[in-house]
């Protein structure tokens, strides 16, 4: 009864410290990156707008960032981990005109596509903004092209 016991301990010991190695090794996007973001329109591949930004995904599937422009706010989201290197984000934020006022908020569903290292990451996606009433205004393609500034503390 006693070896029943310590065995399943060990083995609920092993399979507890596979799910920590497993959050936070190479196959993880969990941590900080550093994005550049190309926005173009969907039909004619034209580029509207270049970004970078400071992405954040952080257990439990939050999602947050800021971007190097005054014309919109820090998003905030979630992500979900679907296949083995693929990963998915849903995020918005508030877009401001040159004078400060609201303009839209936009909604970003991305797909992303982390590197065997770990260490980059390449995603595709798109951009809807709607307008006070909630009517989309607009839809954009974009792409990032990623590299990673940090990975959590174990056990974090």
């Amino acid at each position: 009864m006693r070896t029943n016991i310590l065995r399943i301990c060990a083995m609920a010991l092993a399979l507890v410290s596979s799910q920590l190695v497993f959050a936070h090794d190479d196959r993880s996007i969990e941590g900080v990156w550093d994005v550049r973001v190309t926005v173009t329109d969907c039909q004619t591949g034209a580029i509207i707008r270049t970004v970078r930004s400071i992405q954040g995904f952080s257990q439990h599937g939050v999602f947050t960032e800021t971007a190097n422009t005054f014309l919109r706010g820090s998003s905030v989201g979630a992500w979900n981990h679907d296949s083995a290197r693929g990963f998915s984000a849903t995020y918005w934020f508030f877009r401001y005109k040159p004078d400060g006022t609201f303009s839209s908020i936009a909604q970003a569903l991305d797909k992303i596509q982390l590197s065997d290292d770990g260490k980059q990451f390449a995603a595709s996606g798109t951009i809807q903004d709607f307008d006070a009433n909630n009517t989309l205004i607009s839809t954009g393609c974009f792409v990032h092209a990623a590299t990673r500034l940090s990975k959590p503390a174990p056990g974090n």
